[in-house]
């Protein structure tokens, strides 16, 4: 018996370390901490990559119709991919981009455009009349087109033929949102190309 004390000391030692080795719980946590961050950056870079056509690699649109997401609030960008997922915002461009978009996705994608720098010089602004449009803007908009609520959209540096659009769209009711609508509704169509192409030179840095 005596000799045979250290042999079954030894199977049972064994045994323990194979059953903690093989045990799913951590099988599984080894594998996680592997392969969960490099995994979760390749899908952002892919997801990343469905929007670089319109949008721009880092969020800066090359089109003045399509609208530039660097820099743009995560808050928003999220609630409005969203809503271009679900149908409560309509664009036959934007549907079937998001379409198959998790609500994870969407959050990763509002989180990279909205780190991104806008660093792209800007010419001096150079309508006044635009300067002037903007006061009713202001109170959420903030004084240089930024703002703190993260519901609410950056204006500056956006590009002015989409903004001219979203305005347009408020006053025809084609885009709901009853402030927006009210606002909207108050500008005449020089006065919403007036202020889409100010807020268009402002810099978002």
């Amino acid at each position: 018996m005596t000799r045979l004390k250290p042999l079954v000391l030894a199977i049972a030692a064994l045994g323990l370390f194979a059953c903690s080795a093989d045990d799913p719980a951590t099988l599984s946590s080894q594998a996680n901490a592997k392969t969960e961050q490099p995994a979760a950056a390749h899908n952002v870079d892919a997801l990343v990559r469905t929007c670089t056509s319109c949008h721009g690699p880092k969020g800066l649109s090359s089109a003045s119709q399509w609208p530039n997401l660097a820099g743009q609030k995560a808050g928003y960008l999220a609630d409005q991919i969203k809503a271009f997922r679900d149908g409560e915002r309509k664009d036959a461009l934007m549907a079937p981009m998001v379409r198959n978009l998790t609500d994870q996705d969407i959050t990763a994608l509002a989180s990279y455009f909205s780190q991104q720098v806008d660093a792209r010089p800007r010419t001096p602004i150079a309508d006044s009349a635009g300067a002037h449009v903007r006061a009713r803007c202001i109170s959420c908009h903030g004084k240089k087109g930024k703002t703190v609520n993260q519901s609410w959209p950056n204006l500056a540096g956006q590009q002015k033929d989409y903004l001219a659009k979203q305005l347009l769209d408020y006053k025809s009711g084609k885009r709901k949102n009853p402030i927006m609508a009210v606002i909207a509704n108050e500008l005449s169509d020089q006065q919403i190309r007036d202020v889409a192409e100010y807020y268009s030179q402002v810099s978002a840095k």
